[in-house]
């Protein structure tokens, strides 16, 4: 099975340097996702950059993932970038860059994320747009795009997957 690569923007009226500080912490992921799934034993606290992370997931309460691994890669907030390499149970790869770009009337909150569950891609990649939206609607962005296409190569880990004019 080929890799998947989804994109989801959200728009907001806010400051893009806020919004990112917001983004760099668990405490808004663990909130923004609260009703879809629960993050056990992730720390509320600011990603700090070459560290990893690691927790249980339950999706709807039905669906565990234990011992799901979050490493951060790198943090920029001068780029206001943030990107991650994750992987647990059948997610071989779910690598996430995060950037956050001030607009003329707010700014725009891209996520770029490449997936490879296997056989389990498809259904992983349409889990992931729903949840990445579900974030975004409770940031009260005023507009989110979504798309997943097939992702333009494999995945390993010696390719990196964000180029840096990207």
């Amino acid at each position: 099975m080929m890799a998947v690569e989804l994109i989801v923007k959200g728009y907001y009226y806010g400051c893009a340097d806020a919004l990112f500080e917001r983004a760099r912490h668990f405490s808004d992921l663990i909130d923004a996702t609260r009703r879809i799934s629960t993050y056990h034993h992730l720390p509320a606290v600011p990603m700090e950059e070459g560290c990893t992370y690691q927790t249980d997931i339950s999706v709807f309460g039905l669906f565990k993932c234990r011992g799901y691994q979050i490493t951060v890669d790198r943090i920029s907030p001068e780029a206001r970038t943030l990107d991650t390499v994750e992987f647990g149970d059948s997610i071989r790869t779910w690598r996430h860059r995060l950037h956050i770009g001030q607009t003329r009337n707010g700014a725009v909150w891209t996520d770029r994320i490449s997936i490879d569950a296997g056989l389990m891609t498809p259904v992983m990649a349409r889990y992931a747009k729903y949840m990445y939206q579900e974030r975004h609607k409770f940031r009260q962005a005023e507009v989110i795009e979504a798309r997943i296409s097939k992702a333009c190569r494999p995945l390993t880990p010696e390719l990196p997957v964000f180029q840096p004019a990207e």
